[in-house]
């Protein structure tokens, strides 16, 4: 039985479910509208968006959106429009959800979500890692009665490692080489970890 929706404040304002798929229109467009359009009448809607139930390749739902969203992808998207339509509740959304999969196959996936954005923490720990070592090994050149050389380039930040070893011996600079290290280390596996999300689908 085919079923009407249509609500003002939505993109697609209006939308029809039927036993073939689903019709999609940006207007607020009578019933009777879709009869027109199958019929192809002269004065059917020529902008009606029509996508298969055997059409969908995938389904990705947002409950959380306000308004929930159900993005629609296509197998042959030259003949037929992928869409991000908005629906008015929740419960109109699971309703779509349910005739997709009952009448596309698709079944419902649970995807991962590779966030990259722990790169970035990656290279801190990394530049971390070469001050803990130069530090060190400064501290060491000190201890031995060496003078260190904090000529040439960066010689500026040589002379910073060369007070702070001087200040803190080569124990200290050691304990504080590992507090820093194992600080940031610990903090980008803690972003690697919860950088991945999932998410709902539904597909073959």
């Amino acid at each position: 039985m085919d079923k009407y929706y249509q609500n003002k404040e939505l993109v697609f304002k209006t939308r029809w479910m039927t036993a073939t798929g689903f019709y999609f229109a940006e207007a607020e467009l009578p019933e009777a509208s879709l009869t027109a359009y199958l019929n192809n009448s002269e004065e059917s809607e020529e902008h009606i968006i029509f996508i298969p139930f055997s059409q969908i390749k995938r389904a990705v739902p947002l409950f959380d959106n306000q308004p929930p969203l159900l993005d629609i992808d296509v197998l042959d998207p030259k003949d037929y429009q992928a869409v991000v339509a908005d629906f008015e509740n929740k419960a109109q959304l699971k309703e779509a959800i349910q005739a997709i999969e009952e009448q596309s196959g698709l079944r419902e996936t649970v995807e991962v979500i590779k966030d990259k954005t722990w790169i970035r923490n990656l290279l801190y720990t990394i530049a971390i890692a070469f001050f803990g070592f130069s530090l060190v090994m400064m501290a060491r050149e000190l201890e031995n009665g060496e003078v260190p050389d904090t000529s040439g380039n960066r010689s500026g930040f040589k002379s910073v490692l060369a007070a702070i070893a001087e200040q803190l011996g080569f124990m200290g600079s050691a304990a504080l080489a590992i507090v820093l290290f194992s600080g940031f280390a610990y903090f980008t596996y803690t972003i690697y970890k919860s950088s991945n999300t999932t998410r709902t689908v539904w597909k073959k």
